[in-house]
């Protein structure tokens, strides 16, 4: 017994390999018209989808609850793009029935007039359906007349939809304003475009805040906020992402014009409207706009607009006009001096 005990066992070690999770099944089935390219989704999205070699997209977002207000929700967006709220008699004559899958929606011309007088050379197409205690969107949105001609294919897509049962949904997990509630909107702090929100855990980048910026309380749907101030005023940078092409180049433009009182311009003016500024990596597109806030001050708007990697991000000072231009120089620093995480 003591010389049996005086063996050491061998001690062996057998690598298991890690069996990878399937992919979670998708929350609903669709049939793809013809022209539509299923894209990579964001957090943010159940599905993405590129339209007429990117001259469109159609996004497809939940949220839990069947309880938010239509009302505020595009009150909310038009305010983001420079439009004035509706009122519910308003509201209904933007609106029309429609059918996703066997469920009953409502689809928006969120950038709809009610005068017949819009001069906005995008619009944005948006399907509300509530089904078994989620509110879905579905969101087109591109050039007017692109818009217009995949309106069609878009009311055949949302009837080719079917939820299924028992599978997980994905949700932004923000919470919308209740401004339609209150009659009173939020401030746009975001360079980001309608509807699109931001995923709640990007990756976030890296960069160096100039001497005399101050972190401030981020807006929603806002990734950074700071304040700079001065004896001329204060003005403020923000920071946001968005998934793909986050509404299209023009449409962000011309929402920064609306917020300078500037009229919007059109697809044979997009040259005019940017001018190329070197990021690290590649070239991001800088626009420079003056005219009058809310406020009625002379305001100006500096945005950086730098697609990468599937995403857009959107950097933005504003602030009176003497205040944004003592910033500008730390401003384009600040974006130049960014490192995002995966090079």
């Amino acid at each position: 017994m003591l010389g049996a005990g005086c063996h050491r066992e061998e001690i062996s070690v057998v690598r298991v390999p890690k069996v990878a999770e399937p992919p979670a099944p998708s929350p609903i089935r669709f049939q793809l018209p013809s022209g539509w390219t299923e894209v990579p989704a964001a957090k943010m999205s159940v599905a993405l989808f590129s339209i007429a070699d990117h001259k469109a997209e159609l996004s497809v977002m939940s949220f839990p609850g069947e309880g938010a207000s239509q009302l505020s929700l595009i009150n909310v967006v038009r305010d983001t793009s420079g439009l004035p709220p509706l009122s519910d008699a308003e509201l209904a004559k933007l609106t029309e029935p429609v059918t996703v899958g066997d469920a009953k929606g409502s689809l928006v011309n969120l950038t709809g007039s009610t005068t017949g007088n819009s001069t906005s050379s995008n619009e944005v197409l948006v399907a509300v359906v509530p089904h078994e205690g989620t509110t879905w969107f579905f969101k087109l949105i591109g050039n007017a007349q692109t818009v217009a001609a995949q309106k069609p294919a878009m009311i055949d897509f949302l009837k080719s939809v079917s939820f299924v049962s028992g599978a997980e949904i994905p949700s932004p997990h923000v919470e919308m304003s209740s401004a339609g509630d209150t009659g009173q909107m939020p401030q746009d702090n975001t360079g980001a475009a309608p509807v699109n929100i931001p995923s709640p855990e990007p990756d976030k980048p890296a960069w160096i805040v100039p001497t005399g910026w101050h972190e401030a309380e981020t807006p929603q749907f806002v990734l950074a906020k700071y304040v700079a101030n001065g004896p001329d005023g204060d003005a403020s940078v923000t920071v946001s992402q968005l998934a793909g092409e986050g509404g299209g180049f023009l449409m962000n433009i011309n929402r920064w014009r609306g917020q300078v009182g500037l009229a919007p311009l059109g697809d044979d003016e997009t040259s005019k409207a940017f001018t190329p500024l070197d990021v690290p990596g590649g070239k991001a597109m800088l626009v420079d706009v003056n005219g009058k806030g809310k406020n009625g001050k002379d305001t100006r708007i500096v945005g950086i607009i730098w697609p990468r990697d599937g995403q857009t991000w959107f950097y933005k000072l504003t602030g009176d006009t003497p205040a944004a231009a003592r910033v500008k120089d730390d401003f384009l620093k600040f974006v130049q001096s960014v490192r995002y995480p995966n090079g």
